[in-house]
């Protein structure tokens, strides 16, 4: 898809620059460079990191390239008091945005937020007209943002979905098991380099390209843009095949190893060429306007750029006043520290988190039961260093599977309190009952979300910069109203 308006007819005038004006533009740039620079270099860190995005690189580039290819657009400029208004707007909300992606350590709030703003910038300054023009340049500089690994589990999913509908079909007999495919020769994984998700964001990333470039109707872009998502799919789909049915005839003795890589490879660049091909079947003569001899000067109203550049600079200061604060706040707490070597252990089951400033664990008998307590507290947060996080566990996944899991809400001193019960079994048949639930300041809760929230809320009252994990377990006698009662009476007895 794009947001580009249709060609027009008419010729445009050429677009010149004051040296005073063209100055101003670039210290603009260069100061959204430098105050934002932590959020750039992390960016720029996940291209070259994860292999999914690699092709992020290019985007930047490119979308400077189609600004400039359609800078006749600032010669369109309507600076009408509205798209001032509504542009500093959404400037102030993207700066609003960025602070809490911050405080919450949500990396895609803070850079989708942080690469918003040139068009918000575009559309204060230069009117809404100018910014039509430049959507899908503006649009297309937003898609450099490492997001969507999310969708690895589903596409995992649905390759394996249809591998195993392809090999039925040439009657390979196969037996699956979640992402694992089981043939008579061997067995096949279909890990997240399989799910085909780079494969599927380049072409997507070509497809838009191509689409604004060469198409007109808007019809045959949203066809074509349809077909580059599906087709990809399909492709990955049929590339898994290929591989087990190669498998299946070689007896393992090809499309295994190396030769894996390069049979992927091949393939990738046979689809992309293929969908190259595919699309000059929806170029419809799209082509620029013309310039005409006549020539526009290019001025940037002083207060409209002052006020996006107080906008601007509003994040950066504010989390350089709050850290500060911060800093302040946590003078005067100490961090107990305990050696994680001696935390105690219940049937052979611990969370497994990293990065906190303290644990304690505590025991304790109802009716002759044991039951073992865990809290886990971070006084502040930072990079590797989460309170909630992926890489913060209730269980070790190695060890422990959840039998059951549920939640519940337990009324304690006339509050509902929002908690998690899960039932844990291992390979060698010991069985657990585990409640937990996060506290940020005085509230608790086992959404989420809402803690994500809670923490944002009381970083901003410099009440409480982390939280805490709070865990109890025992053996199946002890239920989980006793469990969740017992937990939380003990929390109230720590903070008295």
């Amino acid at each position: 898809m794009t947001f580009t308006s249709s060609d027009a007819p008419r010729e445009f005038p050429r677009v010149t620059i004051a040296p005073t004006h063209a100055g101003c533009l670039a210290f603009l740039t260069f100061f959204w460079f430098f105050a934002y620079f932590n959020t750039f270099e992390r960016i720029v860190a996940t291209w070259f990191e994860s292999t999914t995005f690699e092709h992020a690189v290019l985007i930047a580039p490119i979308a400077v390239w189609l600004i400039y290819r359609k800078r006749f657009a600032f010669a369109l400029a309507r600076r009408s008091r509205v798209d001032a208004c509504l542009g500093l707007l959404g400037l102030m909300c993207a700066a609003v945005a960025f602070i809490i992606g911050k405080l919450s350590l949500i990396n895609a709030l803070q850079q989708f937020a942080l690469m918003s703003m040139p068009l918000f910038f575009i559309w204060s300054v230069f009117g809404l007209v100018t910014l039509k023009h430049l959507l899908f340049p503006l649009f297309f500089l937003i898609l450099s943002v490492p997001f969507g690994e999310f969708m690895i589990p589903h596409l995992q999913e649905v390759t394996a979905d249809l591998t195993v509908t392809m090999l039925k079909l040439v009657n390979v007999p196969v037996y699956r098991e979640g992402w694992y495919l089981q043939i008579p020769e061997g067995l096949f994984h279909v890990a997240e380099a399989c799910s085909g998700i780079r494969f599927l964001f380049s072409t997507i990333t070509i497809g838009l390209l191509i689409a604004h470039l060469e198409i007109r109707s808007r019809i045959k872009q949203v066809a074509f843009m349809l077909s580059v998502i599906v087709i990809p799919i399909l492709a990955n789909g049929m590339r898994a095949f290929i591989m087990v049915y190669i498998g299946h005839v070689s007896n393992m003795q090809a499309a295994v190893g190396f030769d894996h890589l390069v049979y992927g490879w091949v393939f990738f660049f046979f689809v992309t060429a293929l969908i190259l091909m595919f699309s000059r079947l929806f170029y419809d003569g799209k082509r620029l306007p013309r310039i005409s001899d006549e020539s526009v000067k290019l001025r940037i109203p002083k207060k409209r750029f002052l006020a996006s550049f107080l906008i601007i600079g509003s994040a950066p200061l504010f989390m350089l006043i709050f850290s500060s604060q911060k800093t302040f706040a946590l003078a005067s707490q100490t961090v107990e520290e305990q050696n994680s070597s001696v935390i105690s252990m219940f049937a052979g089951w611990r969370p497994i988190y990293s990065g906190y400033d303290e644990y304690r664990t505590e025991t304790l008998f109802i009716k002759g039961e044991m039951v073992i307590f865990h809290e886990i507290k971070y006084l502040t947060e930072g990079e590797k260093k989460e309170l909630l996080t992926w890489s913060n566990r209730a269980y070790d996944p190695e060890v422990w599977s959840v039998a059951k899991s549920e939640v519940h809400e337990h009324k304690y001193a006339n509050e509902r309190i929002h908690y998690k019960y899960l039932v844990l079994k291992n390979g060698i048949g010991k069985s657990i009952n585990l409640v937990y639930l996060w506290k940020v300041g005085n509230e608790f809760s086992a959404n989420p979300i809402k803690v994500k929230s809670l923490q944002v809320l009381s970083k901003l009252a410099l009440d409480d910069f982390g939280g805490k994990a709070l865990y109890a377990a025992s053996t199946a006698n002890v239920s989980q109203e006793r469990l969740i009662e017992a937990l939380l009476k003990q929390e109230q007895q720590k903070s008295e």
